[in-house]
């Protein structure tokens, strides 16, 4: 009798320890899942800032900048002018010139730079002579408004073209005393290259041609100078 009381106690104890463990069994693998959890949750989360960074990095940022510049330039001006009437004297058409503009970069499109330039440009007095006396001598001015365009190329070296109005002016004053004037409104057509010697400053090398008309006749100016960005 006291060995079936004693089988008794013995089950009783083994289902008591299996129920519990089986209750235990649930919470102990609730747990284990929040741990792992957790654990790859702080290992994802710099993945997913890189992540963010690297698709910030591939974003466009558009450095161009509206300015104002101006430049400077000297060189070698060639005047197309005309003999007085009926005669065959000579002409001198090459001397020294100069130009200053102020210009204003407002756009930029593929790379390009799009400015528009007002300018003044000197060139050399044309002489009109005969052997050993001075005929005549022609002073040649023009003002110009133009749009200028500027492409990159290689190395900080850029091409640029430039096409707009000119007024040219011309002033034949003969030895004798009296004097002649005439103006016109023309094309203003030149291209060039430039260099980038700093952000804001640049070596410009350019031709340009006033075209005038049958009395002030055509300039040229050939010219090395500097622009500077006025930011």
């Amino acid at each position: 009798m006291k060995a079936l009381v004693s089988q008794n106690k013995a089950t009783k104890v083994l289902s008591l320890t299996i129920l519990s463990a089986l209750i235990m069994l649930p919470s102990s693998a609730a747990l284990a899942a929040q741990k792992h959890h957790r654990h790859h949750t702080k290992h994802a989360a710099p993945q997913q800032v890189v992540v963010y960074k690297d698709e910030m990095a591939m974003v466009p940022v558009s450095t161009f900048v509206r300015n104002w510049y101006v430049g400077g330039h000297i060189g070698e001006s060639r005047t197309h002018d005309k003999r007085a009437p009926a005669s065959s004297d000579s002409v001198t058409q090459i001397g020294p010139g100069w130009t200053v503009d102020l210009g204003y970069q407002f756009a930029e499109f593929r790379r390009a730079l799009f400015a528009g330039e007002l300018g003044y440009t000197q060139y050399a007095n044309s002489n009109e002579t005969t052997p050993g006396f001075n005929v005549a001598s022609t002073q040649h001015f023009s003002t110009y408004l133009a749009a200028v365009v500027q492409y990159p190329i290689v190395n900080n070296f850029n091409v640029l073209g430039k096409l707009g109005i000119a007024y040219s002016y011309a002033k034949k004053v003969f030895s004798v005393g009296t004097s002649a004037s005439a103006n016109a409104y023309s094309p203003y057509y030149g291209a060039g290259v430039s260099y980038n010697v700093t952000p804001n400053a640049a070596l410009v090398l350019q031709w340009a041609r006033a075209r005038g008309n049958g009395s002030t006749g055509s300039t040229d100016l050939t010219s090395l100078g500097v622009t500077y960005n006025l930011l």
